[in-house]
């Protein structure tokens, strides 16, 4: 089990999530779908007609930078009981930021191109969409730039006892600060647990990848991206800001994997049999330990 150690998670963490708003440049189209349900006898809600307002790769940069943003977010925060906020350990806090403010500059960028191009590109899905364009489907271009938007908002932790009220009687008040430290304790559990189950993802996939290769069936060759490594090494960097409980376990666990499993290199793992058993090895006695700690 993991060792539990008091220590406040306010003073180490905040919540930030990340804001994102975007045109999807899709429509309901209402007319065609009854249309197409009817002259099929179908139910007035068996589907439904989508339109594609604007031709897909318009917006494929666009859409990569958000897919981009979501995964900083993930990767260096961990999840809290609210939807969209999540735990930013305070010793990430500036490479998040630093990170998260290069995305949002090639945002900014890609979307003030977008927003110059776009009466062209409307003019070019209208004769793609022929009949079934309709011109009230679109924001005017004076407002389509409003449409799109990626910031964060970070707001510190709850801690119990800074709660205060000059209108609650003093037993409310008592039950309000039990309530707030019991949330925090299980969301300090959860993260707790987010970590080691993260672990247990990473370095199982890396025993796996490491077990099957060049083991497949006649005619097949099992493979692995130079990704299953570099994957092993971010999580074994993330691991110490992560370890909100200061758990001893979890800090050698945490070592282990770097000077371990990230020793080789892909290419080494691929063309040394002797160097694939062992890490796939250490990758195994790491998960037995890890697998412990979820009691």
């Amino acid at each position: 089990m993991l060792t539990k150690i008091a220590s406040p998670l306010s003073r180490k963490a905040t919540l930030v999530s990340v804001v994102i708003s975007q045109w999807t440049a899709r429509k309901l189209d209402k007319r065609v779908t009854d249309e197409v349900n009817k002259s099929h006898g179908a139910a007035a809600d068996a589907g439904r007609y989508n339109k594609l307002l604007i031709e897909a790769k318009r917006l494929e940069k666009i859409n990569a930078i958000v897919s981009q943003a979501r995964k900083l977010h993930y990767t260096y925060t961990k999840p809290w009981h609210d939807e969209g906020a999540r735990i930013l350990p305070n010793v990430l806090h500036a490479k998040f930021a630093d990170e998260f403010r290069k995305l949002k500059r090639d945002f900014d960028a890609a979307v003030d191109a977008f927003a110059a191009e776009y009466p062209r590109f409307v003019e070019e899905r209208k004769r793609a969409l022929n009949g079934l364009f309709n011109e009230s489907d679109y924001p005017s271009a004076s407002e389509i730039r409003s449409k799109f938007k990626l910031v964060t908002k970070t707001t510190a932790l709850p801690e119990a006892e800074d709660f205060r009220s000059d209108v609650l009687d003093a037993d409310t008040i008592e039950d309000i600060k039990r309530e707030i430290a019991e949330t925090s304790d299980a969301v300090l559990n959860d993260a707790m647990k987010d970590t080691v189950e993260a672990i247990v993802k990473v370095v199982g996939h890396m025993s796996e990848k490491l077990g099957s290769y060049n083991t497949g069936k006649e005619g097949e060759k099992s493979y692995f991206r130079n990704s299953l490594v570099e994957n092993v090494r971010e999580l074994a960097d993330l691991l110490p800001a992560f370890n909100f409980t200061n758990d001893p376990t979890l800090d050698k666990v945490a070592e282990r994997i770097k000077s371990e499993l990230t020793v080789e290199d892909p290419d080494t793992l691929r063309n040394n049999e002797a160097a694939r058993k062992s890490v796939k090895k250490s990758a195994d006695d790491i998960l037995k330990d890890v697998n412990a700690l979820l009691g």
